[in-house]
């Protein structure tokens, strides 16, 4: 993971959402993008646009953050140079989904259906976002509820 952080001018127009995920087949290092300041706004300054970009592969002699930049350039609009980086190594942090998934998923649910008692929940599952964590906690909770137990 690499935080960055930019001056508003930094960006040919200020972002808009929450951020974004690049799709596997696109070959890039970033994988995913949060603009923190509008996901949580008092994780930046409102003169600052902080970024946080979940990347793949290893660092190569100091060639991430010159590489996360070109593809933020092209994925964001990013113009200018960060204020600051940091590098927050992860590794095997984020689940990566591979074709057949939700077959294999499917298969999984089938198998649990014959175990009463045994629910699975998390990342790995139906999405890897902390949102996505959160809903599949609750709705969990709610059969586990539903069954009696």
């Amino acid at each position: 993971m690499i935080a960055l952080g930019f001056e508003p001018r930094g960006f040919a127009q200020p972002p808009e959402g929450f951020g974004f995920l690049v799709p596997r087949r696109e070959r890039r290092r970033v994988v995913a993008c949060t603009f923190m300041g509008t996901k949580f706004p008092f994780r930046a300054p409102e003169n600052r646009i902080l970024v946080r970009c979940f990347v793949s592969g290893a660092e190569e002699n100091g060639a991430l953050l010159p590489s996360v930049l070109e593809e933020l350039r092209d994925l964001a609009g990013v113009t200018g140079d960060p204020l600051f980086s940091r590098i927050y190594p992860w590794p095997r942090s984020m689940a990566q989904y591979t074709v057949g998934h939700r077959e294999r998923i499917s298969a999984l649910e089938g198998r649990l259906q014959e175990n009463a008692g045994l629910y699975l929940a998390g990342n790995a599952y139906y999405g890897v976002g902390i949102p996505d964590c959160i809903r599949m906690g609750r709705q969990l909770a709610e059969r586990v509820v539903a069954d009696g137990l």
